[in-house]
């Protein structure tokens, strides 16, 4: 992914050419209209432009739809908009906290830009370099806090490294599951609005440290939901990810699959034996008495027969009394217990199948 040669930023709803308010229909149909107009290969034979230029516009159009085509990340930078747009490039060690012991607070809203890296390698500016320097920047902040501090060794947790395309894929579970969980240990006292200390009284000094409180829980929790959100950005964009979804997806069709073949076998199969089935020669004899009650007895003996027969036994009776006694019977009762137990395999079969992830959404909703 090349970077841009224009260093300014632009708003993403700008570079779609759509408002805040536009609905999803209107910012797919407004990038589908773009996306022709703007293809590096038609700007460049229109002439004007270099190819590294046509290209940056081009990925800064994707960007910006794969951003506010999603409904979360959305949200979240409707939230962040302005920290974005004037966020420094230069930097993850930009600093906001003036007071802050041991050193700054990164500067992390730069980075939720695919401009910020180019291509999938751990030198230079790849994606696996740019944003491992950006997320060791955060822990060894952490690391530096706590030992301004005196905290206690154990109170940072020793952060995975991201590795490369090379690594495992459980290096690359840990990474992420320990930056989308990620909880300062840093108490943000520098965002404090009061010197509690020049309180002319006890009254109005509790009252500062109240407010004091108030802005430095909203500043930590902000901070923890910018690095989660940075990790959740970059989690979508690993190649790493992005493969072992498509991965795991073709397994499952896969899967699904060989479930609606072996299906479709076992169906085969109990056709064949229904196909084949042999009628004992018991129901043969007692077929033939059937038959000498219905031409004896006419229209309305060939009904009383029909009614009279046990579909699940493939037995006919010649009275209502021989019924009833055949439907108490012991060997009746298991037959029906069986075909009861064949229609709840089938039923558990079929709910399987239906239970299999059909979307990359879910499948990762299961890891």
């Amino acid at each position: 992914m090349a970077s841009s040669s224009r260093t300014e930023k632009r708003c993403l709803y700008e570079i779609l050419d759509v408002s805040k308010e536009s609905s999803p229909e209107e910012i797919r149909s407004s990038y589908r209209r773009l996306a022709l107009q703007r293809h590096p290969d038609k700007l460049i034979k229109a002439g004007g432009i270099s190819e590294a230029d046509a290209t940056a516009q081009f990925q800064e159009l994707v960007h910006a739809y794969e951003v506010l085509s999603d409904p979360k990340e959305r949200a979240w930078y409707d939230s962040h908009r302005s920290q974005i747009l004037f966020a420094d490039q230069g930097s993850a060690g930009g600093s906001k906290s003036g007071g802050m012991p041991g050193g700054s607070v990164p500067d992390l809203f730069a980075f939720f830009s695919t401009s910020v890296y180019s291509g999938y390698s751990d030198t230079g500016k790849g994606f696996y370099k740019v944003y491992f320097d950006v997320f060791n920047s955060v822990y060894l902040n952490e690391i530096k806090f706590a030992r301004t501090l005196g905290l206690s060794v154990d109170s940072v947790r020793e952060a995975p490294i991201m590795g490369n395309l090379e690594s495992p894929y459980s290096q690359v579970t840990a990474f992420y599951n320990y930056w989308l969980g990620f909880s300062t240990v840093m108490d943000f006292c520098w965002v404090d609005e009061y010197d509690t200390m020049a309180g002319p009284n006890r009254r109005m000094r509790r009252k500062m440290e109240e407010e004091n409180k108030k802005v430095r829980k909203k500043a930590k929790r902000e901070y923890n939901e910018t690095v989660r959100g940075l990790a959740a950005f970059v989690k979508k964009r690993d190649k790493r990810v992005v493969d072992m979804m498509v991965k795991k997806s073709a397994e499952m069709e896969l899967k699904k699959a060989e479930e609606r073949e072996r299906k479709k076998k076992m169906e085969k199969e109990r056709l064949e034996r229904a196909m084949n089935y042999e009628e004992p020669d018991w129901a043969k004899a007692q077929d033939e008495e059937e038959e000498e009650v219905e031409e004896d007895g006419g229209d309305d003996g060939k009904k009383k027969s029909e009614q009279l027969y046990c579909i699940v036994c493939s037995k006919k009776f010649k009275s209502e009394k021989q019924w009833k006694n055949h439907e108490q019977s012991k060997k009746h009762k298991e037959k029906v217990a069986e075909l009861r137990e064949s229609f709840s395999d089938v039923q558990e079969e079929e709910e399987e199948i239906d239970e299999i992830p059909e979307t990359v959404e879910e499948l990762e909703e299961l890891n």
